[in-house]
């Protein structure tokens, strides 16, 4: 059996990432924007949040208020902590692809 994802205990929210996990996650998307050039090209580390959540999260059509119907990526912030960490995953999986890696230092 699966265990329950953790809530808060005041409001039974899903708990998010914590600080460490983003600063974790964000430091892992400079290091793959200093060492990767699509085609020679150079991107910044917010161009990889957007790649990376359209290929590992996704995307919502939303409806504007004068009707027309826009895909719109979705946010990495509305993960809970198990999301987020296989969402983690999926990033470190393709960096190390590329022979990027966290140091030690990073991982604790």
């Amino acid at each position: 059996m699966a265990a329950k994802p953790e809530r808060c205990a005041l409001c039974h929210r899903l708990k998010k990432r914590s600080n460490v996990a983003n600063a974790r996650y964000w430091l892992l998307l400079h290091r793959i924007a200093d060492k990767v050039r699509p085609e020679g090209k150079q991107y910044s580390p917010e161009s990889f949040h957007a790649f990376f959540k359209q290929r590992f999260i996704g995307m919502d059509d939303v409806t504007l208020p004068n009707g027309k119907v826009i895909p719109m990526l979705k946010s990495s912030a509305d993960l809970d902590k198990d999301e987020f960490n296989i969402y983690m995953a999926n990033v470190e999986s393709w960096a190390m692809e590329r022979e990027i890696y966290l140091d030690e230092m990073a991982e604790s």
